[in-house]
């Protein structure tokens, strides 16, 4: 059988319009996937249960993800949450911690890394100690030795499954490795042949049934989750790594991409029915549009924030391969330098493993110093060590323990130079972690005095300055960073979204030389173990493809001339509209905060931006996606591709100040299909 070629993949999705990046779409290859990993793990255990997927964008965050779901049960249950991780072959890299010279700096609280079965042996009462152990290896006879040192059948197990070990672990010659049954089972990257970012873990839906309820629904999630390419890569590598199974299920797979009523039954059951949102029916998009049942609406969502250039630009594979055959990173690395005045570049799949690579990259070289000062309202992650950087208590509920050497204030504070410096006359930060704007949390931009602050006080203090900018960068509020127009020169700046170009899930993280050097002395592998494990040509060509073309087409100077254009129509259109308290615009980032002063709790407010969501989604002549800010759900986001005309723009904010501009109890009645 042929080897299925990544670039005929892409050529499937471009050529068939199917949506990489977009939440709202049932996407088949999606569902086949999650149905595919459950069976998977069914059959191979010989389990009638039935288990539940999420997907992930590398072995790390799903790995991340698994370890949150059995702490979040262990915390409900009250047992240990302290894990075991047996890592014989040394393959985790710097996920838990990292070496300098004798010491180990952690980024992870409450694991626990071995590497042989006499160090399990000297732990006297395993139960007592940890909640659940995580297995990096298949092997039958280590795994043997394993079972007799757990004592009860409260610590939960997670298996972590390579191709290969699969693929061992089915034949029949492996059968004492069956009795050990796995709660979660993480599945990593060799299931797309490496070529794209892929994991997933798959878990008892007993465990799950907590993620399930309306609010945890999205409680673990990344930016390019769910997305085309790597659901579609997978089930492309599946029938030619395994086609013996593939044939087995095949009858199953083709109902799941034909049959609507099967696919949405198989992607809420198996992965996540908090997307089963407005649309149930098979989508297309191209450009700035997405097309489902007749009707055409534009998209000013874009996979929050993603979009350079809109869905499947149709060149972008012959793009590609125009770059094919130099030095990517090296490419990549001198033209960055060219836009921040930063020298060097590691790779990342998503906004949350490039902060998580930044952090581990500034904490290593500020090693002994431990503390992190985050901004409230701020944004990281989801996954386990992103969350250092996410302020809301929401998203860390019954997953402790997390670092805790984090320290927060409040930049929007009448006395925010004050708490400032108190906290660094408390204590001895290692380094600050800025949205410029905080996306997440309301399309908030930090004063400048803080900017000015962080900035102008470095030296005197010592701490590194970590800027985010995945949501503000490659030209989404105009500048390629939105650092340049404060004359910042961050020490890390991360960099996602748009680097992904709709396309490809990548992220960057830039650093300074002056870290380079420290990493140097002090002998850290740290980079080279982050670049062996991100290191994706395609993302590199990605990125490189998004800054030639947005050279191309002038972007700086378009997204800056559109910024002028949504202030004049936004800010005037809904001047006057009770329903609206503010409208923030920064170049192709916009937040419209609704006025809900009568809807005091949270629930209410998003309803609210619900019914106004779904009114601008359902609008007669001229229909658009909008989202909401996740942490401020009375905010409006609006982030539409930043190639978006003149003539779209206006189109876009007719119907949006038409629909804000109407009395709620109207919009009430129409959403009710009742006529007044």
């Amino acid at each position: 059988m042929y080897k299925p070629s990544l670039d005929e993949t892409f050529q499937e999705i471009i050529r068939n319009q199917l949506p990489n990046f977009y939440r709202l779409y049932l996407n088949p290859y999606v569902a086949q996937t999650c149905f595919c990993l459950s069976e998977y793990v069914r059959t191979t255990w010989n389990q009638q249960q039935d288990y539940q997927t999420f997907l992930a964008n590398s072995f790390d965050e799903a790995l991340s993800g698994a370890i949150k779901l059995a702490r979040y049960n262990l915390n409900l249950a009250k047992l240990p949450t302290n894990g075991l991780i047996f890592n014989p072959t040394d393959n985790l890299g710097s996920f838990v911690k990292t070496k300098v010279r004798d010491e180990y700096v952690d980024f992870m609280p409450g694991l626990t890394v071995v590497s042989s079965i006499e160090e399990i042996q000297n732990i006297n009462r395993f139960s007592d100690s940890f909640g659940f152990l995580v297995i990096l290896t298949t092997c039958d006879d280590i795994v043997k030795k394993i079972l007799p040192l757990i004592e009860d059948d409260k610590a939960l197990i997670i298996t972590c499954m390579t191709r290969e070990s699969l693929a061992q672990l089915r034949d029949s010659k492996f059968t004492k490795v069956n009795t050990l049954v796995p709660d979660i089972t993480i599945f990593d990257e060799s299931f797309v042949n490496n070529e794209v970012p892929f994991g997933a873990f798959t878990a008892q839906k007993k465990l799950y049934q907590y993620w399930n309820q309306p609010n945890k629904k999205t409680f673990h999630s990344t930016t390019f989750q769910p997305n085309t390419i790597s659901s579609l890569h997978f089930m492309r590598c599946l029938e030619y790594a395994d086609g013996t199974f593939f044939n087995s299920i095949a009858e199953n797979l083709e109902i799941i991409l034909n049959n609507i009523q099967f696919r949405t039954k198989i992607f809420g059951n198996k992965y996540n029915s908090a997307l089963l949102k407005f649309m149930t029916a098979d989508v297309r998009a191209s450009g700035g549009f997405v097309y489902s049942e007749g009707n055409k609406i534009f998209d000013c969502v874009s996979g929050v924030a993603c979009s350079i250039r809109g869905h499947n630009p149709p060149n972008y594979v012959e793009e590609l391969q125009g770059i094919t055959g130099k030095d990517e990173q090296i490419e990549l690395t001198n033209l960055l330098y060219q836009y921040t005045g930063i020298e060097n570049i590691v790779p990342a799949v998503s906004g949350a493993s490039g902060v998580e690579n930044a952090l581990r990259i500034a904490l290593t070289v500020q090693h002994p110093r431990r503390h992190v000062l985050v901004l409230k309202g701020g944004f990281g992650g989801k996954t386990l060590f992103a969350l250092t950087g996410t302020w809301s208590s929401a998203y860390k509920q019954n997953i402790d323990p997390l670092y805790s050497d984090v320290v927060y204030i409040d930049p929007f504070a009448k006395d925010a130079m004050e708490q400032l410096d108190a906290v660094m006359q408390q204590y001895s930060i290692a380094v600050v972690q800025i949205e410029l704007i905080q996306g997440v949390s309301g399309v908030r931009a930090i004063p400048e005095t803080t900017i000015k602050y962080l900035q102008t006080n470095r030296e005197k203090y010592g701490y590194l300055l970590l800027v985010d900018e995945v949501q503000t960068g490659m030209f989404r509020t105009g500048l390629f960073a939105r650092s340049l127009l404060y004359e910042l020169k961050p020490d890390l700046l991360v960099l996602g979204k748009g680097t992904s170009d709709m396309m490809f899930p990548f992220s960057i993280v830039q650093y300074t030389d002056s870290i380079q050097q420290k990493l140097n002395a002090l002998g850290s592998s740290l980079i080279k173990e982050i670049q062996e494990r991100y290191n994706y040509p395609v993302g590199y060509r990605t990125v490189l493809n998004v800054l030639h073309k947005a050279e191309e087409m002038q972007l700086e100077e378009h997204v800056i001339k559109s910024e002028k254009l949504l202030k004049n129509l936004l800010c005037d259109g809904l001047a006057s509209c009770k329903s609206v308290r503010d409208v923030r615009v920064f170049g192709l980032l916009i937040g419209i905060e609704l006025n809900d002063t009568n809807w005091p709790q949270s629930w209410f407010r998003k309803q609210l931006s619900l019914l106004y969501i779904s009114s601008i989604f359902k609008h007669s002549s001229y229909p658009v996606l909008v989202g909401f800010c996740q942490a401020e759900t009375n905010v409006l986001k609006i982030t539409p591709p930043l190639t978006t005309t003149p003539e779209e723009l206006t189109q876009i904010c007719y119907t949006i100040t038409q629909v804000l501009n109407k009395p709620f109890i109207q919009l009430f009645a129409s959403a009710i299909n009742i006529i007044i």
